[in-house]
Protein backbone atom coordinates (compact mmCIF):
# COMPACT_ATOMS: atom_id res chain seq x y z
CA UNK A 1 0.00 0.00 0.00
CA UNK A 2 1.52 3.15 -0.60
CA UNK A 3 0.30 6.99 0.49
CA UNK A 4 1.13 10.01 -2.27
CA UNK A 5 2.92 12.60 0.38
CA UNK A 6 3.73 16.00 -0.94
CA UNK A 7 7.44 16.35 -0.40
CA UNK A 8 7.95 20.25 -0.63
CA UNK A 9 11.49 20.61 -2.40
CA UNK A 10 12.79 23.86 -0.99
CA UNK A 11 15.57 25.98 -2.66
CA UNK A 12 17.64 28.14 -1.05
CA UNK A 13 16.34 31.34 0.38
CA UNK A 14 16.16 34.08 -1.86
CA UNK A 15 19.64 35.89 -1.60
CA UNK A 16 18.23 39.14 -3.08
CA UNK A 17 15.13 39.86 -1.64
CA UNK A 18 17.06 39.03 1.73
CA UNK A 19 19.84 41.05 1.04
CA UNK A 20 17.14 43.89 0.23
CA UNK A 21 15.41 43.20 3.23
CA UNK A 22 18.95 43.32 5.32
CA UNK A 23 19.60 46.73 3.65
CA UNK A 24 16.49 48.51 4.46
CA UNK A 25 15.55 47.23 7.60
CA UNK A 26 19.12 47.90 8.69
CA UNK A 27 18.55 51.60 7.82
CA UNK A 28 15.16 51.78 9.49
CA UNK A 29 17.24 50.49 12.55
CA UNK A 30 19.75 52.86 12.28
CA UNK A 31 17.56 55.77 12.30
CA UNK A 32 16.28 54.67 15.37
CA UNK A 33 18.77 56.37 17.64
CA UNK A 34 18.89 53.50 19.97
CA UNK A 35 21.69 52.60 22.14
CA UNK A 36 24.74 50.42 20.61
CA UNK A 37 23.05 49.97 17.41
CA UNK A 38 20.19 48.42 19.06
CA UNK A 39 17.90 48.66 16.45
CA UNK A 40 20.46 46.97 13.67
CA UNK A 41 21.31 44.34 15.26
CA UNK A 42 17.61 43.49 16.06
CA UNK A 43 17.02 43.45 12.22
CA UNK A 44 19.04 41.55 11.19
CA UNK A 45 18.91 38.74 13.86
CA UNK A 46 15.50 38.54 12.82
CA UNK A 47 16.36 38.90 9.44
CA UNK A 48 18.47 35.49 9.69
CA UNK A 49 16.37 34.05 11.65
CA UNK A 50 14.12 34.18 9.42
CA UNK A 51 15.96 33.50 6.39
CA UNK A 52 17.52 29.95 8.18
CA UNK A 53 13.93 28.90 9.11
CA UNK A 54 12.43 29.20 5.27
CA UNK A 55 15.38 27.43 4.04
CA UNK A 56 14.37 24.37 6.44
CA UNK A 57 12.80 21.30 4.96
CA UNK A 58 9.77 21.31 7.80
CA UNK A 59 6.59 23.35 6.95
CA UNK A 60 6.03 24.31 10.58
CA UNK A 61 8.97 26.06 10.61
CA UNK A 62 8.50 27.34 7.35
CA UNK A 63 5.02 28.56 8.41
CA UNK A 64 6.61 30.65 11.01
CA UNK A 65 9.31 31.87 9.81
CA UNK A 66 8.20 35.86 8.32
CA UNK A 67 7.70 35.91 12.50
CA UNK A 68 11.06 36.82 13.22
CA UNK A 69 11.71 39.84 10.48
CA UNK A 70 7.82 41.01 11.22
CA UNK A 71 8.64 41.21 14.86
CA UNK A 72 12.16 42.57 14.22
CA UNK A 73 10.44 45.27 11.77
CA UNK A 74 7.95 46.43 14.18
CA UNK A 75 10.32 47.03 16.84
CA UNK A 76 12.04 49.18 14.31
CA UNK A 77 9.16 51.26 13.59
CA UNK A 78 8.05 51.66 16.71
CA UNK A 79 11.27 52.31 18.15
CA UNK A 80 11.97 55.11 15.28
CA UNK A 81 11.21 59.03 16.46
CA UNK A 82 8.11 60.74 14.35
CA UNK A 83 10.25 62.80 11.12
CA UNK A 84 10.03 61.93 7.22
CA UNK A 85 13.23 59.58 7.27
CA UNK A 86 12.08 56.91 9.72
CA UNK A 87 8.51 56.90 8.44
CA UNK A 88 9.43 56.52 4.91
CA UNK A 89 12.51 54.01 5.82
CA UNK A 90 9.80 52.08 7.51
CA UNK A 91 7.36 52.13 4.85
CA UNK A 92 10.77 51.14 2.44
CA UNK A 93 10.69 48.01 4.80
CA UNK A 94 7.70 46.94 4.69
CA UNK A 95 7.68 46.86 0.84
CA UNK A 96 10.83 44.84 1.25
CA UNK A 97 9.34 42.54 3.64
CA UNK A 98 6.44 41.85 1.07
CA UNK A 99 8.90 41.53 -1.85
CA UNK A 100 11.01 39.07 0.79
CA UNK A 101 7.54 37.17 1.60
CA UNK A 102 6.63 36.69 -2.56
CA UNK A 103 9.69 34.62 -3.24
CA UNK A 104 9.10 31.80 -0.73
CA UNK A 105 11.84 29.33 -1.57
CA UNK A 106 8.99 26.01 -1.13
CA UNK A 107 7.66 27.78 -4.20
CA UNK A 108 8.54 27.34 -7.76
CA UNK A 109 11.18 30.50 -8.87
CA UNK A 110 9.85 33.67 -9.82
CA UNK A 111 7.43 34.31 -6.99
CA UNK A 112 8.50 38.20 -6.85
CA UNK A 113 7.27 38.47 -10.73
CA UNK A 114 4.18 36.55 -10.15
CA UNK A 115 3.44 38.93 -7.13
CA UNK A 116 4.68 42.24 -8.42
CA UNK A 117 0.93 43.17 -9.02
CA UNK A 118 0.10 42.34 -5.78
CA UNK A 119 3.32 44.41 -4.44
CA UNK A 120 1.95 47.36 -6.71
CA UNK A 121 -1.21 48.66 -4.43
CA UNK A 122 1.33 49.04 -1.42
CA UNK A 123 4.05 50.33 -3.45
CA UNK A 124 1.53 53.07 -4.82
CA UNK A 125 0.07 54.23 -1.11
CA UNK A 126 4.10 54.64 -0.27
CA UNK A 127 4.70 56.60 -3.63
CA UNK A 128 1.37 58.53 -2.28
CA UNK A 129 2.89 59.22 1.46
CA UNK A 130 6.63 60.07 -0.07
CA UNK A 131 4.90 62.32 -2.31
CA UNK A 132 3.02 63.74 0.26
CA UNK A 133 5.47 63.77 2.74
CA UNK A 134 8.22 65.01 0.94
CA UNK A 135 6.43 67.69 -1.94
CA UNK A 136 3.81 69.25 -0.49
CA UNK A 137 3.66 72.13 1.97
CA UNK A 138 2.16 71.80 5.61
CA UNK A 139 -1.08 73.68 6.53
CA UNK A 140 -4.79 73.51 4.83
CA UNK A 141 -3.87 74.66 1.10
CA UNK A 142 -3.26 71.41 -0.76
CA UNK A 143 -5.90 69.52 0.76
CA UNK A 144 -6.91 69.42 -2.71
CA UNK A 145 -3.65 67.81 -4.20
CA UNK A 146 -3.75 65.44 -1.18
CA UNK A 147 -7.87 64.72 -2.33
CA UNK A 148 -6.44 64.43 -6.24
CA UNK A 149 -3.62 61.38 -5.24
CA UNK A 150 -6.43 59.30 -2.79
CA UNK A 151 -8.30 59.10 -5.55
CA UNK A 152 -5.89 58.50 -7.98
CA UNK A 153 -5.18 55.88 -6.04
CA UNK A 154 -8.87 54.24 -5.24
CA UNK A 155 -9.45 54.44 -8.70
CA UNK A 156 -6.29 52.54 -9.41
CA UNK A 157 -7.14 50.08 -6.58
CA UNK A 158 -10.41 49.75 -7.87
CA UNK A 159 -9.01 48.83 -11.47
CA UNK A 160 -6.61 46.46 -10.18
CA UNK A 161 -9.23 44.56 -7.31
CA UNK A 162 -11.30 43.91 -10.84
CA UNK A 163 -9.29 41.59 -12.20
CA UNK A 164 -8.40 39.09 -10.30
CA UNK A 165 -6.66 37.32 -12.56
CA UNK A 166 -4.03 39.82 -12.10
CA UNK A 167 -3.33 38.80 -9.06
CA UNK A 168 -4.05 35.41 -8.82
CA UNK A 169 -1.27 33.94 -11.57
CA UNK A 170 0.29 31.10 -9.00
CA UNK A 171 0.01 27.56 -9.13
CA UNK A 172 -2.65 25.84 -6.77
CA UNK A 173 -1.71 24.52 -3.60
CA UNK A 174 -3.43 21.57 -3.79
CA UNK A 175 -2.30 18.23 -5.16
Amino acid sequence: MTANVAVAVVRRPPVGATALLLVIGGFLGYVDHLPNDLGVIVVVVGTGLSAGLRSTPWAVARAVAPVPVLAALGFGAVASPLGVVPELAAGAAGLAFLVWLADDPARAPGGVGRASLTVLVPALALGIAWSSALLLPSGSEPIGVAAGLLVFAVVALAVLASRPGLFDREEAATY
